[in-house]
């Protein structure tokens, strides 16, 4: 063993000698080449052949060689490098050829020939392929011994190469592999020498049961480098903590009233960090902590919290100082992953749907505008009104939704919002706008959306009978027209009428005469009977918390004409006809709610408008019916909920006759007229909610 080390140590001396030399033989070639390569040049060359006469101090290389070349009338580049590099020679009674190998040979440059010009540059070494160093390290089996010499080895590298001699595996915990190994061993068992060479390294070894050895940071020594050998804190002390994990800064902590100012300064040193303070920290106070694993900033969060001071990083440097100061504030944009800021606020009750008809009843003025003129003009009016109300939201909103923050959450901090980002853009202390985000990252949850299946069930039912004679004198002759079945409704002329008593006359003595020629009769024996249903099945998507709304209904004009007089003197007259609508519809308002157990509240407003069919005059408003209720209710996921009550019902029965006449059974068919009518109507909402994850 100890031959094979001589071996080696000479093997590595006969190296050195030997490329020593080589390096020395290839200068002297090439400047060899150089002076060859001038002498050659000087003979057509007359410059290169005259001699000079020089004497400078400290004076720039390229200066020289420029003003050498230029009174010899010598083709001379010079390499801007040059221009760094001073001389101080006395040349006389010597050619230009000569000063520049000089140069050359004592300032490690050299020269370039194109043809009669020449090139004057620094000497390059031609670059040596990177040939990996050899890790030295010996072991003999039988005997169990390892000699080892490390000189800035990796310990990747290195304990790969001592596996693969001796074949005990060794392991190493993540981050070590490049660390930088220094030892020199001879001779020693394996498992001494390994448990040395980790003591010289500060490192700590020990073999598992299978025989692997494992390799880790010693922490005791290492924190004792690092704190120039200061003595740890014992856990029986109220000032002890322990470096758990470099990379993250993960520390084990146990304080007990221990000064802010001293945490910080002792940890950030273990630590190696960079830190810059504006304000001192003794101000800070006094605190205790206990914790078995916490980061270094979330150690500095808890501390600071209730203080006047606070922290800042940027890369790897950390800002301490008092909060106000602007050093320590930053400016940051927090965007929403899940919900928009725009619908992210809080929603009121169901608007009142008698104010949204005065609403729906907007005076919408044209003049001599045809009927499809008016109905696509009203839709552009309604969608244009629609936009501007959402375009007014837009400041009044981003401000309640900050407003709806917690108090202590905007503590110190600056908050406006940007719709097009759907961010907030938040400026504060560090440690504010850290509390401020991940309060925003526990409400940004992906909102349910509820599908909402309505089914409008419209029942409608009505019968009406009226019968009678009406009989008088109208102002021309009557024509004998009208319907006898299923229905009687019969108009007579006199003509008909003086026919039927004509055949009267011929019994005996009785003799009814006749009636006047604009004579007339109505018989009435009518009876109607309806009965409607409808049944619709429209379907909602909105999000959990706001609402969704549906309406169908149809849309009327009546007629407003405004007069004005122009001129005092001789007024004229001037006529505007206006075209005003009003709706009348069917329309249902929902907010669904939904809770963590997946039961969804719902505030349910439903009204049912319609027109009767009359007016005051042809040209007043339409006279409308309306029927409106508001529930709220709680249902379970996909339950299906019936809602009614709408009922209208409407009784009418009237009569007109002779006196005394139209009283009697049987006769009073022939002196009166009656007329008897029964409406029916109900509407019932059938209603089943969805979640949808």
């Amino acid at each position: 063993m100890y031959k094979k080390l001589i071996f080696h140590t000479i093997c590595l001396s006969l190296l050195f000698l030997q490329n020593a030399n080589t390096q020395e033989q290839q200068k002297t070639n090439r400047l060899l080449e150089i002076k060859t390569q001038l002498d050659s040049l000087s003979k057509n060359t007359r410059g290169l052949a005259q001699k000079v006469d020089f004497n400078v101090r400290e004076t720039s290389l390229a200066n020289f060689v420029q003003a050498m070349a230029n009174i010899h009338r010598v083709n001379i580049s010079i390499d801007n490098d040059l221009h760094r590099l001073t001389i101080s020679n006395n040349f006389s009674e010597a050619t230009v050829a000569d000063v520049l190998y000089y140069l050359c040979k004592n300032n490690d440059l050299t020269l370039d020939f194109t043809g009669n010009i020449l090139s004057l540059k620094k000497y390059l070494p031609p670059i040596k392929p990177y040939i990996p160093k050899e890790i030295f390290a010996v072991y003999n089996r039988k005997s169990d011994l390892l000699t080892l010499d490390l000189q800035q080895d990796t310990l990747a590298k290195v304990f790969k190469k001592i596996v693969n001699l001796s074949g005990k595996n060794m392991l190493f915990t993540p981050g070590l592999g490049q660390r930088k190994l220094n030892a020199y061993i001879k001779e020693l068992p394996l498992k001494t020498a390994l448990e040395k060479l980790a003591f010289a390294n500060h490192l700590a070894v020990h073999q598992s049961r299978d025989g692997i050895f494992l390799f880790e940071p010693n922490e005791t020594i290492a924190t004792q480098s690092m704190s120039n050998q200061r003595p740890m804190h014992s856990r029986n002390s109220n000032f002890y903590y322990k470096i758990k994990d470099t990379l993250s800064n993960t520390l084990e902590v146990d304080f007990e009233n221990t000064a802010i100012e001293t945490i910080v300064k002792n940890i950030g040193f273990d630590l190696n960090l960079n830190m810059f303070t504006t304000a001192s920290l003794k101000e800070a106070g006094q605190t205790s902590v206990k914790a078995k694993s916490i980061s270094f900033e979330m150690l500095l969060d808890k501390m600071l919290e209730n203080t006047s001071f606070s922290y800042k990083k940027e890369d790897t440097f950390y800002f301490f100082g008092k909060k106000e100061q602007l050093s320590l504030r930053n400016n940051v944009i927090i965007p929403l992953q899940h919900r928009s800021i725009e619908m992210m606020r809080g929603q009121g009750t169901p608007n009142n749907y008698s104010q949204r008809n005065n609403l729906n009843s907007r005076a919408n003025s044209y003049s001599n505008l045809n009927n499809s003129d008016i109905g696509n003009h009203t839709n552009r009016q309604r969608l244009n009104t629609q936009n501007n109300r959402s375009f007014e939201n837009y400041n009044s909103t981003s401000e309640a939704l900050v407003n709806m923050l917690p108090k202590d959450i905007l503590e110190e901090l600056e908050i406006k919002t940007d719709l097009e980002l759907n961010s907030f853009v938040v400026s504060g202390p560090y440690q504010n706008i850290q509390r401020f985000r991940e309060f925003i990252k526990s409400i940004d949850q992906p909102v349910p959306v509820v599908l909402i299946e309505v089914m409008f069930i419209e029942h409608a039912k009505n019968a009406s009978i009226e019968t009678g004679i009406d009989m008088g004198i109208g102002t021309e002759p009557t024509t004998t027209e009208g319907k006898i079945f299923p229905s009687a409704n019969l108009n007579l002329g006199a003509q008909t009428i003086n026919k039927i008593i004509g055949g009267f006359n011929g019994f005996g003595s009785l003799n009814l005469g006749k009636v006047v020629p604009n004579f007339y009769a109505n018989i009435k024996a009518l009876e109607n009977n309806g009965d409607i249903h409808v049944k619709s099945t429209p379907k909602l998507s909105t999000l959990n918390g706001h609402k969704a709304h549906l309406a169908i209904g149809e849309t009327t004009y009546y007629v407003v004409t405004n007069r004005d007089f122009i001129g005092s003197q001789i007024p004229q007259t001037s006529t505007i006809t206006n075209y005003q609508a009003i709706d009348a519809e069917l329309a249902l308002e929902i907010m669904p709610l939904v809770s963590g157990d997946e039961n969804i509240t719902m505030s349910i407003h439903v009204v049912q408008s319609s027109f009767n069919g009359t007016r005051i005059e042809p040209n007043a408003p339409p006279d409308m019916n309306s029927r409106e209720f508001s529930s709220t209710i709680r249902v379970k996921n996909q339950d299906v909920i019936i809602l009614g009550g709408l009922e209208e019902k409407t009784a009418n029965n009237s009569g007109s006759g002779v006196p005394f006449l139209a009283r009697i059974p049987i006769i009073k068919w022939f002196f009166s007229s009656r007329k008897k009518e029964n409406t029916e109507k109900k509407l019932s909402i059938l209603i089943k909610p969805t979640i949808i994850k």
